[in-house]
């Protein structure tokens, strides 16, 4: 999480010129981390596009790993664990991008398309139970002319998202919102609603403490709110069409591998079992790039508790 002294400090120079540059270089990265998945056909669900492991969707009480293609419905939960991160893609095309130790739920969800051929019309009740959200509208979704109505819920606040790109986070000592592009409307209790429409607005209270009027974020903030979101290339990526995978495990009966299985999907690792050669392979599939395999492979060999001795990293033969 971001250090408080860092969320303290609004009083620096204007960081219009750094948030836009910023703000186009994370759409391109977005855009490459997720074209795997841009030509599906529209779906009514939000689905994850890419994760860096661990990571967990909760279901009813029910945790599975993570993965590529996984829908989420009412009242799911997108669960990361340190030094991970998730990127979810909304039936409207927008995007949202959570951090590490975060745990986010989608309560309600909704589209509507009254012509065939126009723009939806996307109502959404959030909620960020703890950790940090980035939220962006997507370019064709702006094109297509659809429309939106969002909240997000956080510990203290309510967001209105009507169109925009902003980061938010939550945790027991505050609440912080920061605005890049478009508009958010911040309400607390029966407050009057704090409008932030400003590139490089900034919002944040402090669990005991005053509230005090929104500032402007300095450059070397800005910074550290994005990057807290971004995937991080190499550090264990799986997204569609990713044509690395680990191999944890190579067991002589059905049994062991089964139990590797779910003891690497109990700890947020989507593990699968073929049968190869007489014998069972436990890998994990999807993996972006030789180095994120391989780190994925060094995650589970330093979790004694896990049971992978040995592991190679192989890529996928189409």
């Amino acid at each position: 999480m971001l250090p408080i002294e860092a969320l303290r400090s609004t009083s620096a120079r204007s960081p219009i010129t750094f948030l836009r540059h910023a703000t186009g270089v994370l759409i391109l990265g977005a855009g490459l981390w997720v074209s795997q998945g841009a030509a599906r056909a529209a779906t009514t669900s939000t689905v994850v596009e890419a994760v860096q492991l661990p990571a967990w969707v909760e279901r009813n009480g029910q945790r599975r790993p993570a993965e590529p293609g996984v829908q989420l419905r009412d009242n799911d939960k997108a669960i990361t664990a340190g030094h991970s991160r998730m990127l979810l893609r909304m039936p409207d095309r927008s995007v949202i991008k959570l951090g590490e130790q975060t745990e986010f739920q989608i309560e309600s969800l909704a589209v509507r398309q009254p012509q065939a051929a126009g723009p939806s019309e996307l109502s959404a009740t959030l909620r960020l139970v703890t950790g940090v959200f980035r939220y962006a509208t997507d370019y064709t979704s702006k094109a297509l002319g659809n429309k939106r109505e969002l909240n997000l819920k956080m510990a203290t606040a309510t967001v209105g998202i009507r169109g925009t790109d902003f980061w938010s986070m939550t945790d027991a000592a505050h609440d912080a919102v920061c605005m890049f592009e478009g508009k958010v409307e911040v309400v607390r209790d029966a407050k009057p609603g704090i409008m932030l429409e400003k590139p490089g607005a900034f919002w944040v209270v402090f669990t005991g403490e005053a509230e005090r009027p929104a500032g402007q974020a300095t450059p070397d903030q800005l910074a550290k709110f994005i990057g807290q979101a971004e995937m991080q290339p190499g550090k264990g990526i799986l997204l569609q069409g990713g044509r690395w995978r680990t191999v944890a495990g190579f067991m002589p009966s059905g049994a062991q591998a089964n139990a590797l299985r779910t003891n690497l999907q109990t700890a947020g690792y989507p593990a699968d079992v073929v049968a190869k050669d007489g014998k069972f392979e436990v890998r994990i599939n999807q993996l972006a790039t030789r180095e994120d395999a391989e780190t994925v492979l060094t995650q589970l060999q330093a979790n004694a508790t896990l049971g992978v001795i040995d592991g190679r990293v192989a890529l996928a033969t189409r």
